[in-house]
């Protein structure tokens, strides 16, 4: 049977203290984007992949730029021993490596744009007090109606919708507390607030918008050698400048992995590889498309590199 690759990227929430330790002082190309995130960073990265602490590592304007290194560096090996996707998405952050393995950014401009969405993203939510939580077991319909009457009060919306009956909330977090506090009395609803510092994929990322938009301009995007399917429509896009606005609009937008997931289904992927740290996306690849004939790899480090390579 023909295999119909796919490669997937994680975004934040994936970090893992020593993610990358089989690439920093090993693998030129690594190191090379790594010097240059943590020059933009003002921070050695590097170190904090390494050795931690995992409150630095997930501070959003020091992981955003690490983890789209580590993501690249992998991405990068499965490049060098030949495996080449037909198509590619990434998850909200993971968009960005996803980019450079379409064909359409150049890895080091993928490193600075990164850098400057962490700090963006950052300095918004250090504005207004912001959160999230995850809600797993109802439709998203259902929890729209349910959010409703909060929403007279305050910022409170679905920030992702991640498969049928899972999904992710953002919003002021006073107000995102009671919300959990009404949503643990429904029946078959489980909630579980989620450790980010700020509502990501909600209006308080509003003032992150303009500095993103200025730092995608100086990014050079070319023709695509592997269709990328985006988080705001599911749906792909070459098109420069349509695929900057959809970016940009993505950080006040729900993630649609969802939607994304279908796409791929019907563009007929067999074998999805989740590069990066962590498995978080293949539990959301399998919530959307169970079928047991579809292969998910995980490419974290060198071991599951080499188990991928031979499988495939």
């Amino acid at each position: 049977m023909l295999r119909q690759i796919a490669f997937v990227f994680p975004g934040q929430g994936a970090q893992q203290v020593g993610m990358g330790r089989d690439l920093f002082g090993r693998d030129p190309f690594t190191d090379e984007l790594a010097a240059r995130a943590s020059d933009g960073a003002r921070a050695d990265l590097t170190r904090l992949c390494l050795r931690g602490p995992m409150k630095a590592l997930s501070a959003t304007d020091m992981l955003q730029p690490a983890l789209t290194v580590v993501c690249l560096g992998l991405w990068q090996r499965l490049v060098d021993a030949g495996v080449t996707p037909g198509v590619v998405a990434g998850h909200s952050l993971g968009e960005l490596p996803a980019l450079a393995a379409s064909g359409m950014a150049d890895p080091r401009g993928v490193v600075d744009v990164a850098v400057i969405r962490g700090r963006a993203m950052a300095d918004a939510a250090a504005e207004r007090a912001g959160s999230m939580v995850a809600a797993t077991g109802r439709l998203v319909d259902d929890l729209e109606i349910l959010l409703q009457p909060f929403q007279q009060r305050g910022q409170v919306a679905v920030a992702a919708v991640n498969g049928p009956t899972q999904a992710t909330l953002s919003g002021d977090t006073l107000l995102l507390d009671e919300v959990i506090a009404a949503l643990r009395r429904q029946p078959d609803l489980k909630v579980t607030s989620l450790r980010v510092s700020g509502a990501w994929h909600s209006d308080h990322m509003r003032p992150a918008q303009a500095l993103f938009r200025s730092a995608l301009g100086h990014l050079a995007l070319r023709r695509p050698t592997a269709s990328m399917i985006f988080n705001r429509h599911g749906r792909p896009c070459a098109n420069p400048a349509e695929v900057k606005e959809v970016l940009v609009s993505q950080l006040v937008a729900p993630v649609r992995f969802d939607r994304v997931m279908q796409q791929l289904i019907d563009l007929g992927v067999t074998d999805f590889i989740e590069i990066g740290p962590g498995k978080v996306l293949r539990g959301l690849i399998r919530l959307n498309h169970p079928d047991p004939e579809v292969k998910v790899h995980n490419v974290s480090d060198e071991r599951s590199l080499m188990r991928t390579l031979n499988v495939l």
